[in-house]
């Protein structure tokens, strides 16, 4: 009988966020890493997002706005009470946000 062989441990990622609190991540000072790595691909962009106003919602700043120039929405529904998309409908809203976002850069 063979010898089961043991396996080697997963090695463990770990991301040490260098960006300044409230700062824009520098994305061309580290090198990509092979695999996706949620905590170093979203890191310091909340924070900086939060600085720049990009959440705030203020009435104020809509009124007296042209609807069809300077006004914004974009509707997308929320996933069914199971929290699961149909692959169609995760397809369409990525595609839309993608595009809206893209072309209001």
């Amino acid at each position: 009988k063979k010898k089961k062989e043991k396996a080697k441990p997963k090695e463990v990622f770990k991301f040490v966020n260098k960006t300044p609190k409230g700062e824009k991540k520098d994305i061309q000072s580290t090198e990509m890493e092979a695999a996706y790595h949620p905590s170093a691909v979203e890191a310091a962009w909340q924070d900086w997002w939060e600085k720049k106003g990009y959440y705030s919602c203020e009435p104020e700043d809509a009124l007296g706005k042209k609807a069809d120039e300077d006004k914004f929405v974009m509707v997308i529904p929320p996933p069914n009470v199971t929290g699961s998309l149909h692959l169609g409908h995760a397809l369409t809203a990525a595609v839309e946000d993608t595009m809206t976002r893209y072309h209001r850069m």
